[in-house]
């Protein structure tokens, strides 16, 4: 038999298979695709809100207040804070500006700070941090050293929210993955045991491509293109499920939480994602399966 005709024999041999078996097939692609939207539907809010902790740390700032007793040595402050590992930058504020700055956030209310002097404000440095000490451990310890410095009378930071917020980020990715991980689990479960189903109801036809001398690849072949079929399905379903789903949930959410169900890649790409993770699962689901089948 030619290449072409053994390739029109498992292709017509997997369509039929299919017919015959529509609706385990069924089954199986919408539990892939299932699977699929609960998990991607996770891993974008993760992706975002993890966005969102980067986004605020390339804004963290450590403010050093000056002491009310120290000389201005604009100079010496410079030197000594150029000499503090983990400061990029940073800006002087002095006391009439702190002023000016706090009447503009009182914007429509400033009579409150009627016969405020400039001198009850505290002149200080806001600093900004290099890339690599935006993270907890090492804001904490540029803030130690900063404390240090004989002028520097207090440090602030507002890191500590930042923190909590990204234990709740990490919280949602390990839920996610260990959700992921299940969902695997199920799937390749539920498309072995309908690839099981399928392979006893053909035992007898498999046993005789065996006895002519059939390779194992030539029996495996029919199932790998249902599983691609399945796969191919389930994807197009957790896409349309991924899309109506995330269209409902906004539609009951305040406006100011939609960010985190934003698709953070272009819509092909997920697509794609989504179409090639079912395709894996379900030939993985029926490959498994056949393997067994045929070393026993």
């Amino acid at each position: 038999m030619s290449s072409g005709a053994n390739l029109r024999y498992i292709f017509s041999d997997a369509l039929c298979s299919t017919r015959e078996n529509i609706l385990t097939t069924a089954l199986t692609a919408f539990t892939i695709g299932f699977s699929l939207a609960i998990f991607s539907l996770f891993l974008f809010v993760s992706i975002n809100l993890n966005g969102v902790i980067s986004t605020w740390g390339d804004k963290t700032r450590v403010v050093v207040y000056v002491k009310d007793n120290a000389t201005l040595d604009m100079e010496k402050f410079e030197e000594n804070l150029r000499r503090v590992q983990g400061v990029a930058s940073f800006v002087y504020i002095s006391r009439e500006a702190a002023l000016k700055e706090l009447k503009n956030e009182l914007k429509g209310h400033e009579s409150i700070l009627e016969g405020v002097d400039t001198d009850l404000l505290p002149a200080s440095f806001e600093i900004k941090l290099g890339s690599a000490y935006r993270d907890s451990g090492k804001v904490r310890g540029v803030a130690e050293e900063l404390r240090k410095l004989p002028w520097a009378d207090e440090v602030q930071y507002s890191q500590e929210w930042v923190e909590k917020f990204a234990s709740l980020i990490r919280f949602i990715e390990l839920v996610a993955l260990v959700i992921g991980v299940f969902l695997a689990a199920a799937t390749v479960f539920i498309v072995s045991n309908t690839v099981r189903l399928a392979v006893y109801a053909r035992r007898e036809e498999i046993e005789i491509m065996r006895l002519i001398g059939a390779s194992d690849m030539h029996v495996k072949a029919p199932f790998f293109i249902e599983g691609v079929m399945q796969g191919v399905f389930g994807g197009l379903i957790s896409f349309v499920i991924l899309t109506a789903g995330r269209y409902l949930i906004l539609d009951n959410v305040p406006q100011y939480f939609w960010f985190a169900l934003n698709a953070p890649f272009q819509t092909p790409v997920v697509f794609s994602a989504l179409v090639l993770t079912g395709v894996f699962m379900g030939v993985a689901g029926s490959l498994i399966t056949v393997g067994r089948f045929l070393k026993a």
